[in-house]
């Protein structure tokens, strides 16, 4: 049985590339399959073969690349990690190109309950897990409780880190990054009675 010729993966980095350069000038609303087609040099049923939607394609132009590797990388040092990964989450909300989409797939999926993303399933198990180790190295440091909810801790940050930059278009990332740091940190901190 034939399956047919293997996709070339350098029209999948154009697509990507086109979708990206088309967020940068156009933004979410204006892009279509049919532009991001043009702008790739494809045609429309190559990039339907590749993604139902143009929010699947949007979402892996634009975080299919973001593995949070720099900023979940571990020094050992609670404090100084999660400052680093605030900061970090903070800059990523930042980029316009981030920023569109975000708002963009929000809409798309507050339109359609059913749109289901697998690489944001798959992206937040794995940022949520090593996000998970930092916490560990808090709470082997002494310096976070062992209760602490990591998920909601997790929540905390990114959500609120998404709302300052993307809502109230805070420009201040280093401000929002370390008051939002010493509110966690103060929030996940072993309380006196929970001293060993």
């Amino acid at each position: 049985m034939t399956l047919g010729r293997p996709r070339d993966p350098s029209t999948q980095r154009s697509i990507l590339a086109a979708t990206r350069a088309l967020l940068a000038t156009a933004g979410y609303d204006q892009i279509s399959i049919d532009a991001i087609a043009r702008e790739a040099d494809v045609s429309r049923p190559t990039v339907y073969r590749r993604w139902p939607s143009k929010a699947h394609v949007v979402f892996d132009a634009v975080f299919g690349a973001a593995e949070g590797g720099d900023i979940l990388t571990g020094t050992g040092d609670f404090a100084t990690d999660l400052g680093h990964f605030v900061r970090g989450v903070c800059e990523f909300w930042r980029d316009p190109v981030v920023a569109g989409a975000t708002m963009g797939i929000l809409a798309d999926r507050h339109r359609d309950p059913a749109l289901s993303i697998r690489t944001q399933q798959l992206l937040d198990e794995d940022t949520r897990r090593r996000f998970g180790v930092i916490v560990e190295s808090g709470i082997d440091q002494g310096v976070v409780a062992p209760h602490v909810d990591v998920d909601m801790l997790w929540d905390v940050l990114v959500g609120t880190a998404l709302y300052a930059v993307q809502v109230q278009r805070r420009d201040d990332v280093t401000d929002v990054a370390e008051r939002l740091c010493a509110l966690a940190t103060k929030g996940a901190a072993i309380r006196p009675e929970e001293q060993p």
